[in-house]
């Protein structure tokens, strides 16, 4: 029998691919040394897209696993911040007991992304480091004004998830941490009951004397794209009295240039303040974090 290369049209088997050489270190700094010294290194975390990727045609020759570095898999926090590791999956982090308590809306957002299946094996840097924009970590990030901890052969960097679609230097380099801010969180929330036509995510944080709104939106063809807005509101209460004013000022400032094959700007901007006021009605009054809404 004549074995076929997987190009999108045959589903993968071990009998289509190549024999490759596992690599399987236990540490940041092995990793690091491991995507520097390989020829053709492809990184394995949860694997729920390199199984996409070999069906698309991806012929590595080197795989590196990153199932035993256990720095990877370990949740932080402090009264200020939490640190998820890159190979924390979707069910680990968003039931962890720190991430429930300090950033409820995000973990529950988080807990609704994708399907059972694939939520107990993927994970969040994974999920993001893929670059899909039908993936939903990367509007949940945006959204939470979350930092990217990166190990690289030059030392630590940390980025914005938005700057990952354009930095190409990182290609032999590894995410090993996301870094969110919980001291001035004041509500989270995400929307997608549109899915996959539209969908966002809505941070909103205290700054100065007022609120900081940091919408990110999104579509099946689209990355994400910021919407910010600061309000002059002192309490949660205020900005659900204003849902509908608040959710217009943040949608207009969506470009015409947001547009993919099913969705115009015009539908975007439309759909998206009717979604998000409905979203700001339901904010309670309590600027604590436990005002936030999933």
């Amino acid at each position: 029998m004549e074995l076929v290369v997987a190009a999108g049209l045959v589903p993968t088997s071990a009998r289509s691919l190549r024999r490759l050489k596992l690599i399987q270190p236990r540490s940041i700094e092995a990793t690091l040394a491991a995507l520097r010294d390989a020829d053709d290194p492809v990184l394995l975390a949860g694997g729920s897209d390199l199984v996409a990727r070999f069906n698309e045609g991806l012929d590595p020759q080197e795989l590196v696993t990153l199932a035993q570095v256990a720095e990877l898999q370990t949740i932080t926090a402090d009264s200020q911040s939490l640190r998820i590791g890159a190979m924390v999956t979707h069910a680990d982090g968003s039931g962890h007991a720190a991430l429930r308590r300090q950033a409820p809306g995000f973990a529950a957002a988080w807990g609704g992304i994708a399907n059972p299946r694939v939520r107990f094996t993927a994970t969040l840097g994974g999920n993001i480091v893929a670059q899909r924009v039908r993936y939903e970590a990367a509007v949940l990030l945006a959204a939470a004004q979350a930092r990217l901890e990166w190990a690289t052969p030059q030392g630590p960097r940390s980025i914005s998830p938005q700057a990952l679609w354009s930095d190409d230097s990182l290609q032999r380099s590894l995410l090993t941490a996301i870094s969110i801010d919980t001291a001035d969180l004041a509500a989270y929330f995400y929307e997608r009951s549109m899915r996959p036509l539209l969908t966002f995510a809505v941070g909103l944080r205290w700054r100065g004397d007022g609120l900081h709104l940091c919408c990110a939106v999104a579509t099946e063809y689209l990355r994400p794209h910021l919407l910010e807005l600061t309000l002059p509101h002192s309490d949660l209460a205020q900005v659900a009295r204003e849902a509908r004013e608040v959710a217009t000022a943040a949608f207009t400032r969506l470009p015409e240039s947001f547009a993919d094959p099913s969705l115009t700007a015009v539908y975007a901007r439309s759909a998206g303040a009717a979604l998000l006021a409905r979203r700001l009605q339901g904010l309670k009054s309590s600027p604590t974090e436990g005002a936030q809404h999933g």
